[in-house]
């Protein structure tokens, strides 16, 4: 059956629903009034790895193994679609080892943690001694050969894709929206069933392009300092940072940089680390937020939930944890009730 299906937000994932809607042979509309084409801001630049800083032990101390396991085989299939409509559109893909590290002894237990959730998931990461990265570090967390992409480029080339495909993009909402389906992609989502909006944590994000006369061998999430981010693709990388400056991190660990971008992002992450997908305040509204950086994998993979549910072929997408278990979560953290916390790193 032919849907009519408003997308809110021209980022990765409404763009990546918008062309999958529109490749099924639905009447979609984007909206998005700040959509630039070659503008990167907004954009989160990690790369499409399955191994993203601690999310499979938070994701598996708060919901199970399962739910790790689910979790999983969602950003395996996301990496897969990425890779296809890089290739479909005219991207190109790199690939790269990616590490999660960290310079504080402190903070090395995370690692111990995330490997164990990430094999009880199906995942198979190493621990390495060889840094790769313009500084030393503890041994390090890495799982090899995941997808990196020119996320401008890639999600440029996806607009042209889903104009090409019969697809609307638009700065205002179409008259006729409230007769179909509507899905909210925004980092404020624009309904708030079962009280969202509590249980997100916003952060901005600063990003940098750069280049170098030596990049480093592969990408990374830091654990440091509230967190860094760094994908490297060829000749170019992009250095994300959740606290301060991306630039001032850049210029204290690589030589001879060349400054091609900053720009800055907001973004969100729920309190027990599993996006915000499914049905929110009504049948046909439904919302997809809560990816932290790593919208590339998690936005793609929650297209293609929501796809499912506007085909008819999924009625709903339940959430794993309830707002007690999240407000629990939060006050034994500050009260050190458990000396391993199931609530996520956020900076």
């Amino acid at each position: 059956m032919r849907e009519r299906v408003t997308v809110l937000g021209a980022g990765l994932t409404g763009l990546t629903l918008g062309l999958l809607c529109a490749k099924a042979g639905h009447r979609v509309t984007v909206v998005d009034p700040a959509l630039r084409i070659g503008d990167p801001r907004g954009l989160m630049a990690a790369p499409a790895s399955v191994q993203q800083e601690l999310q499979y032990h938070h994701v598996w101390r708060w919901a199970g193994t399962a739910a790790a396991q689910a979790y999983a085989e969602q950003v395996r299939l996301a990496q897969d679609v990425v890779v296809a409509l890089a290739s479909d559109v005219g991207v190109p893909v790199h690939r790269t080892d990616v590490a999660t590290v960290t310079k504080d002894g402190k903070e090395a237990f995370w690692l111990r943690y995330e490997a164990q959730a990430m094999r009880a998931a199906g995942l198979d990461p190493a621990f390495t001694d060889t840094s790769g990265l313009p500084f030393s570090t503890r041994p390090q967390l890495v799982s090899s050969d995941q997808p990196v992409v020119d996320v401008t480029l890639y999600r440029d080339q996806l607009a042209e894709a889903f104009r090409s495909a019969g697809g609307e993009l638009s700065p205002h909402a179409p008259g006729k929206a409230g007769d179909g389906w509507v899905v909210s992609t925004t980092v404020e989502p624009m309904f708030d069933g079962a009280g969202m909006r509590v249980r997100l944590r916003p952060a901005r994000w600063t990003w940098v392009e750069f280049t170098a006369a030596a990049l480093p061998t592969r990408s990374m999430s830091d654990l440091d300092d509230g967190g860094h981010v760094l994908a490297v693709a060829g000749d170019r990388a992009w250095l994300g940072s959740r606290s301060g400056s991306a630039l001032d991190w850049v210029t204290r660990h690589v030589e001879d940089v060349t400054v091609r971008a900053q720009w800055e992002a907001r973004t969100n992450a729920s309190f027990d680390a599993l996006p915000f997908v499914g049905h929110a305040g009504g049948h046909r509204r439904l919302v997809a937020c809560g990816f932290d950086c790593w919208e590339l994998t998690l936005g793609t993979a929650a297209a293609m939930q929501l796809l499912d549910v506007i085909n008819g072929s999924a009625e709903r997408l339940p959430r794993a944890v309830t707002v007690g278990r999240a407000v629990w979560g939060r006050v034994r953290h500050g009260l050190r009730i458990h000396p391993v916390t199931p609530f996520p790193r956020r900076g």
